[in-house]
């Protein structure tokens, strides 16, 4: 049945797409309007790859650097968005950074409202093409945009998109334009006769409308300045349009947080409050602000038909809101913090990783190292419990020969191949799912190398939990039985561990320059389990003689020490792979 669905769909998608080129095929006038929108976005898309090609990790590395306070924040977003010319590229990208943990929800919370202010600079150019034959510009754009992408060089081919991208955006507004002028006899948007608030509510929605279908504000803009050129709308008809434009362009980053976790959810409700609340004041003080950008556009020579004066409201709204709200990203962050809950599972999903960071190599390298770090955390309290300890008394600095007689947690009823399952096996397929997708948006060795690395420390991580399953049953009866000798193997057992667990918490906050020292206290402790599992066999030996346990005691006692050895090498391999310790002196080299 949902195969039977599945194709229906598919070929529902088909004939539609079937009967829309048709329709434009027999309609030249909505045909070149339509294209001029498919164009124009075509040139927003060469646009967003080419920053993407160009910017070889310096947008990642400069968003987590320079937002450290809101105003920073605001003003990166703004200037980013300016130079890129796409709002939803970087609306995209800090909700993958907040979702990541990359960055926090006040930082992403600053770059989205600059964002929204950068945004505006597009209407200014789009204003700017309108008024010119700016399509004698377009085709050298195109055509040198495609030479520099047959260059193998990245940097190059990142040249040829953006130039190709303007050369499309151009190409696009000029088919816009020109389709209008000869769609205007047939669709007169002046006929309808919406006067005072109608008005400004009528068209303010048919500017949403258009954002939220198109997913591009930039497009919305090129039509709306297009009509109004065209005498297709009135001038305060037309603002309220471009007022709308704002609603509308919540879908983008409403769309790209569905696939991210709460924090990126969080920030895409952020940015709704900042366009609906600016557009609900604006809407309501509609005259005045139309008053105070007929000043503005007076005061810089502007004259009364210019279509400069939609560029000035544009802007003049957007900074409204972003000089009204700077000071509230505090109160909105903890806001958001407080109405949208996390899910009460968070150990089972991923915290960091998701595929809309992929194209950005070291932040999803920096992502899938946060989510190997998740993983190991899940298995710590896994293990931890499970010899019957609480994270608390691995953390602190408790003697563990005063804690090994509190056995409360044997007490607790959980089951480890049930958390396995649930905490480990579904993290862990995602990890190796987002890893191997990674490797295909990576060239570089040293990218490759940590990569692997990552999954062999997610593999061991993964099968030491599975061991320590199988010593669940054991550990509790004889740790809390009335046989001395084997309470006493069993006890020495859960201190082995509890130690290892508490050094491998020490260099989760160690310095980068204690991690040699760190990598020869792990040697160490290999070599102290591997001696345990070598002398098991005396140990037994010795208590069946001693007649301290029977033989079958011995022979689980036995199994239980080696599966004690495993657990700890595939945590002590794990390790060294997570913080770069299983190779130093290559990691120095790649670093220097």
């Amino acid at each position: 049945m949902n195969k039977f669905q599945l194709l229906i769909r598919q070929y529902s998608i088909f004939i539609i797409i079937i009967l829309v080129i048709y329709a434009l095929s027999i309609n030249k006038q909505l045909s070149e309007l339509c294209s001029g929108v498919a164009i124009l976005l075509f040139g927003m898309l060469f646009l967003g790859d080419g920053f993407k090609a160009f910017s070889g990790g310096f947008l990642e590395k400069t968003l987590t650097q320079y937002t450290k306070t809101s105003l920073r924040s605001v003003t990166f977003g703004s200037i980013v968005t300016t130079i890129m010319q796409s709002s939803s590229l970087v609306s995209v990208l800090s909700i993958s950074f907040v979702s990541a943990s990359l960055i926090t929800l006040t930082q992403g919370i600053g770059v989205m409202f600059g964002a929204n202010l950068g945004n505006t600079t597009g209407s200014w150019l789009i204003a700017g093409a309108s008024s010119i034959n700016i399509s004698s510009l377009a085709m050298p754009l195109i055509v040198g945009g495609l030479l520099f992408n047959f260059q193998s060089n990245m940097v190059y081919k990142g040249i040829g998109k953006i130039l190709a991208g303007l050369g499309f955006f151009f190409l696009g507004v000029f088919y816009i334009k020109s389709g209008f002028e000869d769609f205007k006899h047939i669709m007169d948007l002046s006929q309808y006769k919406l006067e005072g608030y109608k008005a400004i509510i009528g068209f303010l929605f048919i500017g949403a409308l258009i954002t939220s279908i198109i997913q591009s504000s930039h497009a919305t803009l090129a039509i709306i300045i297009t009509a109004f050129l065209e005498q297709q709308v009135g001038y305060e008809q037309a603002l309220a349009a471009v007022l709308g434009t704002s609603v509308g362009g919540v879908v983008t980053a409403l769309v790209a947080s569905l696939s991210t976790n709460i924090e990126g959810r969080r920030l895409a409700v952020a940015n709704c409050i900042f366009n609906f609340t600016t557009v609900f004041i604006v809407a309501i003080l509609f005259n005045y602000f139309v008053m105070l950008n007929n000043i503005i556009s007076d005061a810089i020579g502007l004259s009364k038909d210019s279509i400069l004066r939609l560029a000035v409201f544009h802007t003049l709204f957007n900074l409204f809101g972003v000089i009204l709200l700077t000071g509230f990203i505090p109160q909105i962050s903890s806001f958001l913090n407080k109405i949208l809950k996390g899910h009460s599972k968070g150990e089972t999903t991923p915290l960091f990783i998701n595929d809309s960071i992929l194209p950005y190599k070291d932040t999803a390298l920096e992502a899938l190292d946060n989510e190997v770090k998740h993983l190991y955390d899940n298995a710590f309290a896994i293990i931890s419990h499970t010899i019957g300890f609480s994270r608390t008394d691995i953390r602190s600095t408790k003697s563990f020969d005063e804690l090994i007689n509190n056995k409360e947690w044997f007490k607790q009823n959980f089951n480890v191949t049930e958390l396995y399952n649930t905490q480990i096996k579904v993290l862990f397929n995602v990890i190796m799912d987002f890893s191997t997708k990674l490797q295909t948006f990576v060239s570089e060795t040293k990218y490759i190398e940590r990569i692997v690395e990552l999954q062999i420390a997610s593999r061991k991580i993964a099968e030491a939990t599975k061991n320590i399953g199988l010593l669940q049953t054991n550990m509790k009866k004889h740790s809390t039985g009335n046989n001395i000798a084997l309470c006493k193997e069993y006890d020495d057992m859960r201190i082995d561990l509890g130690n290892l667990l508490r050094m491998i918490e020490s260099i989760k906050n160690a310095p980068k320059e204690e991690l040699e020292t760190l990598k020869s206290n792990l040697k160490q402790q290999k070599r102290f389990f591997k001696k345990q599992d070598k002398d098991a066999f005396d140990i037994v030996e010795k208590l069946i003689q001693e007649e301290s346990i029977n033989a079958a005691n011995g022979t689980s006692l036995l199994n239980d020490l080696s599966f004690i050895h495993n657990v700890a090498k595939e945590l002590i391999s794990a390790i060294n792979h997570i913080y770069g310790m299983s190779n130093m002196k290559a990691v120095e080299t790649n670093n220097t």
